[in-house]
């Protein structure tokens, strides 16, 4: 049996369909004298040049925000991609796990805004995170993807490869700790982000170009990733306008 799918876990997932592999499940440390305190909803999933190089994982839930900031802190992740609003379609898809000003506490954890950017596609959040027990600090990047809707995806594809190149280069000055990307149950546009992130990174290394072996590897790690045959072909669209873009670069002379 899935680890996820025991009786105290079943009410922190948000999709039921979407359980984690316990092979690759994110482990918390379990806390003393608490049982199954070590469970929340998120995979690892492997980059195209380091293995567990994100953790793919569900919008948090109202009783599961703790257990989100304590994976964050607990894996030194830096770097958080948000693919959903917190309402779609008059349906809550996310609980709001930020404050919108000064600080907000959870549990064993304080988070604080320190800056709020709105760039082209996406909300560019800098936030510290503090462990309150020990008085630690960390500073932690929320990238905030707008525009792309549950049914569907998003009008073009520049916004993307946009983020996916903020995202790596806050990726470079943090160190390469794990990267936190979520949607709302992290499976459809959380496996297209990942998918276009490592497609993007062979096609500039090799100039190789192989979106079903990289999504067939994602559904190895974690239920549904890349959900709709739509959110497969934006995969094409997107590198089809990256090649547009960066036409000049070697590769592609």
């Amino acid at each position: 049996m899935r680890t996820g799918n025991l009786p105290a876990n079943m009410k922190k997932n948000r999709v039921l369909q979407i359980i984690p592999y316990d092979f690759n499940r994110v482990i918390l440390s379990m806390r003393r004298g608490q049982e199954y305190t070590d469970y929340v909803n998120a995979s690892f999933i492997d980059g195209y040049r380091h293995k567990d190089y994100y953790i793919a994982t569900q919008g948090p839930l109202q009783h599961t925000v703790e257990d989100f900031w304590r994976m964050v802190w607990e894996w030194k992740c830096h770097s958080i991609v948000m693919l959903t609003e917190l309402q779609e379609r008059e349906q809550d898809k996310c609980c709001q796990y930020w404050p919108t000003e000064d600080s907000v506490s959870y549990g064993d954890y304080t988070v604080e805004l320190k800056g709020d950017t709105l760039c082209e596609t996406f909300s560019l959040r800098d936030l510290v995170l503090t462990f309150v027990p020990e008085k630690q600090t960390r500073m932690i990047r929320h990238f905030h993807f707008h525009g792309w809707p549950e049914i569907g995806i998003p009008a073009e594809g520049k916004g993307m490869i946009d983020i996916i190149a903020a995202v790596q280069k806050q990726q470079q000055q943090s160190g390469n700790h794990p990267i936190v990307v979520h949607c709302s149950a992290g499976a459809g546009r959380t496996g297209t982000f990942i998918a276009l992130s490592n497609i993007l990174e062979r096609v500039k290394a090799e100039g190789l170009l192989d979106v079903f072996q990289t999504v067939k590897s994602l559904r190895m790690q974690r239920p549904h990733m890349v959900q709709t045959v739509e959110q497969y072909d934006f995969c094409y669209r997107v590198v089809q306008d990256f090649v547009d873009i960066f036409s000049d670069y070697a590769n592609f002379k």
